[in-house]
């Protein structure tokens, strides 16, 4: 009874209902190709076994009897994916989006994605091997998947960077990434910090610092709580030992500190150590009082602000910070040999002998 139930005037039986499944199927397939041109069908089937090259030829040959044909554009993008040509899949992928933007900009973007995707992760991967040029590549072929990604040639233009260290002639390619980073990148992208970060040192790097500085303050302008992304070029320069633009970046980035509550003591101790290196005695002064007044008892500022006083020739000023930096850290030679200098300076012998033995006593007698 609940069998006929099933497979009676109410029911489809099972093998009735797969049979009539295929042929809705089938002839949804049959509408699909049917609605195509016989190359772009064929460029299909060909995509779909593998051969990609006589796919190419076959979708190229339906987009020569028609240029608006979305499907042969969506077929070829899918060829030039798969043999790696992204530059060209990229355009025909946009191609079939335009000419059919409902029925395949879901389709096109999920492809863009997805190629982009493969190679920003391969580059990635590289980065992690210390794969450099590898990396680049990767990130070469990310940027042509997708050039509308910010990330992608953001990557680049790090990787080039690092490249240029050893092979100068990547500059002039990270100089140029950076021009097109620039002209992408909007405020409100996620990656706008950072694109500013290395877009601003590779200006610095070519020898347009004043249009790196334009750069920074008109971003500091807007935001000053962006001062880190200032910072960081300093610091950049730092490393590389060259003070004097470290200064004026590291000074710009104080300054947006003041603004937003946010002095810190190594911010300020970076900047004293850059101006006492360009031998700027009474910025470095400044820089070095301001980090002392967020932590007095700090031993290396104290100290640094003890030499700039001596090596700038206030020996006034030397002198009592001498007397300071002894009485709070007594152990250390470098302290009174610095007083004992700054004594003889000003013609205090006995006091500059008295500084002296002490050093001489913590050092051994050497």
């Amino acid at each position: 009874m609940n069998g006929s139930a099933e497979n009676g005037e109410g029911g489809i039986c099972p093998m009735r209902r797969n049979r009539l499944v295929l042929l809705v199927l089938f002839a949804a397939l049959l509408t699909v190709y049917a609605c195509k041109s016989v190359e772009t069908t064929s460029a299909m089937l060909h995509n779909e076994h593998g051969n990609y090259p006589e796919a190419i030829n076959q979708a190229k040959a339906a987009l020569a009897k028609n240029p608006d044909d979305a499907e042969a554009h969506f077929q070829l993008g899918f060829s030039y994916s798969m043999t790696n040509k992204m530059r060209e899949s990229y355009e025909e992928f946009m191609a079939a989006a335009r000419l059919d933007p409902e029925g395949k900009k879901e389709d096109v973007e999920n492809a863009v994605r997805s190629n982009w995707a493969k190679h920003f992760n391969n580059g990635v991967a590289e980065v992690q091997s210390e794969n450099y040029v590898g990396a680049a590549n990767e990130f070469e072929q990310a940027t042509l998947a997708d050039p509308r990604q910010i990330k992608g040639w953001l990557y680049l233009a790090k990787v080039y960077s690092r490249i240029a260290g050893e092979d100068s002639t990547y500059w002039d390619k990270a100089f140029e990434v950076a021009d097109t980073l620039q002209a992408r990148v909007d405020m409100d992208d996620e990656e706008y910090g950072d694109v500013l970060e290395i877009a601003g040192g590779l200006l610095i790097r070519r020898g347009q610092k004043d249009e790196a500085y334009s750069l920074f303050e008109k971003l500091l302008l807007d935001d000053p709580s962006n001062f880190e992304i200032v910072e960081a070029v300093g610091s950049d320069l730092i490393a590389e030992q060259d003070w004097e633009n470290a200064a004026v970046f590291l000074e710009l980035a104080a300054d947006a500190r003041r603004k937003t509550d946010s002095e810190d003591f190594d911010a300020y101790y970076n900047l004293g150590v850059c101006y006492g290196n360009v031998k700027n005695y009474l910025k470095s002064i400044e820089a070095y009082q301001s980090a002392l007044q967020l932590k007095d008892d700090d031993k290396r500022a104290n100290y640094a602000l003890l030499l700039v006083y001596y090596h700038g020739e206030f020996y006034d000023e030397a002198i009592m910070q001498g007397q300071k930096y002894t009485e709070m850290f007594p152990d250390d030679p470098k302290g009174w040999q610095v007083l004992s200098l700054s004594y003889n300076k000003k013609g205090m012998k006995i006091m500059a002998e008295e500084a002296f033995l002490k050093y001489q006593e913590l050092v051994g007698g050497e």
